[in-house]
């Protein structure tokens, strides 16, 4: 059950990705309109599901959550203006699982040998995968992406400690509201919609963003900071798959290499975890 809604929430993550890039790089609409859309479609959708005016009130501490929220999803929109999907998706995720991992180990997380290994497989794998295939970027969309790795790795650390992943979503994109529209205000004069960049800041915000991040919070209680951060280097793999089904990308035997490589760290990791689990269980017992 676990690992299909780890799957499910991957996916989503990934079909982010598709949905921004395609209505970007078409010049459907902007992307702090995008943005903006994508986090109110959120908020809409949360509110339906909650159905109750006094859970419906924000908490004044979901703040910090709310802001990371922004700089991810706002950084985000930004840097796929300029930059390709696969050396977005490195950026990205591999800002995330570095700064989450560091965070793991300043606060006690064992590194095992197991954990090590499979942290280095998945982390080359997506080398392999992207960098051969990409040029120098922009130092500002490069840097607008690193952001929005930051931002995300916050809102995944900060989510760790809820006992409400529906409410406490709720609040960010609440909060995130106010935030990305004083963060836009500076771009009012380049600002365009059309309707089918509407409809995937729609779809966006209101399925593959706000309900998976719901779950994503209810699957950081059961999982540590390091196995939570490398399980998400499997989005650019599943995004640059999703392109060579949607988007008639080609599919290499490198791409595919490489999808293994980051598929076996991601196991290594989570056997390292469940060994240490058993191996804490054990001398708790005794």
């Amino acid at each position: 059950m676990m690992w299909g809604k780890i799957a499910l929430a991957m996916s989503a993550f990934a079909a982010n990705s598709i949905f921004c890039r395609l209505a970007l790089a078409d010049r459907m609409i902007d992307p702090y309109s995008f943005s903006m859309i994508r986090i109110v479609s959120g908020v809409l959708a949360l509110a339906v599901l909650l159905r109750s005016v006094e859970k419906l009130k924000p908490q004044r501490e979901n703040w910090k959550g709310g802001l990371c929220l922004t700089g991810y999803i706002l950084a985000f929109s930004v840097a796929y203006m300029q930059l390709d999907a696969g050396l977005g998706a490195l950026l990205l995720f591999g800002t995330v699982q570095i700064s989450m991992a560091l965070y793991a180990v300043y606060n006690g997380e064992k590194v095992t040998w197991f954990r090590g290994m499979g942290l280095s497989v998945a982390f080359l794998g997506i080398l392999l995968l992207f960098l051969p295939a990409t040029h120098a970027p922009s130092l500002f969309y490069a840097f607008m992406m690193i952001l929005a790795g930051l931002s995300w790795a916050g809102y995944s650390l900060i989510g760790m400690s809820t006992a409400q992943p529906m409410i406490m979503t709720y609040n960010n994109f609440i909060w995130a509201v106010p935030i990305c529209l004083l963060l836009s205000l500076v771009s009012m004069p380049n600002l365009y919609i059309h309707w089918n960049g509407l409809a995937l800041a729609i779809i966006s915000g209101a399925f593959t963003s706000s309900l998976a991040y719901v779950l994503w919070y209810d699957l950081l209680k059961h999982l540590d900071r390091m196995t939570a951060s490398t399980l998400q280097l499997s989005v650019p793999c599943l995004a640059l798959l999703a392109g060579v089904i949607f988007l008639n990308e080609t599919l290499s035997l490198r791409m595919l290499f490489a999808t293994i490589m980051v598929l076996s760290g991601i196991g290594l990791l989570i056997f390292a975890g469940r060994k240490i689990a058993v191996v804490q269980h054990i001398a708790k017992n005794d």
